[in-house]
């Protein structure tokens, strides 16, 4: 059965939101559903220290207390929401998003996001670079760009996933002379995601 992680917080208190996040951190650390993703725990577990240590802090209600208290809800929002667009990534299958710790949707949402129809790659001003860029569906929020090495004799991908609001990423630190596959998905308001369709280019 097919799944969708729910990204959003909004309706969430302050103490419940901490506690989801926790949850999210202690449920992902040494999954072995997700063993690429392990790298990404560390920062996410500290904004998550932060956040709840700046929510103690701001029961005095003191406005700057309170205001720093939202910054750093704002940016552990931010983690585990580009967290969540690189699980799903990887699997739609509710058996193993449920692993997570997120809240999953509710099932036979309407698909709000059509996939990029077209995406263009170029070399970057400096060697190791490529730079990808996508068509901008209608209902797109967000984007989450993929690149991997394409290995002659292999059809298996192991996609490298980097989430951004933008339609266009500059991938960097790539081999000169290795050819490497592309594609971009447009993620809708609702988490839905949809792919562009696969470019490949040598880096120079």
């Amino acid at each position: 059965m097919k799944g969708l992680i729910n990204r959003s917080f909004k309706s969430l208190g302050d103490a419940s939101f901490d506690s989801r996040a926790l949850h999210v951190v202690n449920s992902m650390t040494d999954n072995s559903h997700f063993p690429l993703l392990q790298d990404r725990l560390p920062v996410i577990k500290a904004a998550e220290e932060k956040f709840a240590a700046d929510l103690a802090a701001a029961k005095t209600l003191g406005r700057h207390a309170v205001a720093v208290k939202k910054e750093s809800r704002s940016v552990l929002a931010r983690l585990l929401s580009s967290l969540a667009l690189l699980i799903m990534a990887q699997t739609d299958d509710v058996v193993l998003l449920v692993t997570t710790g997120f809240v999953l949707r509710k099932k036979n949402e309407p698909r709000v996001v059509t996939a990029p129809t077209s995406i263009a790659l170029s070399a970057g001003i400096n060697s190791g670079e490529i730079m990808s860029t996508v068509s901008r569906p209608k209902g797109a929020q967000s984007f989450l760009h993929q690149i991997c090495e394409v290995v002659a004799g292999s059809e298996e991908r192991a996609w490298i996933s980097t989430a951004s609001t933008s339609n266009k990423h500059l991938f960097s630190n790539l081999q000169p002379g290795k050819l490497y596959a592309v594609r971009c998905g447009a993620v809708g308001p609702k988490g839905q995601l949809a792919f562009s369709p696969i470019a490949a280019m040598y880096a120079q």
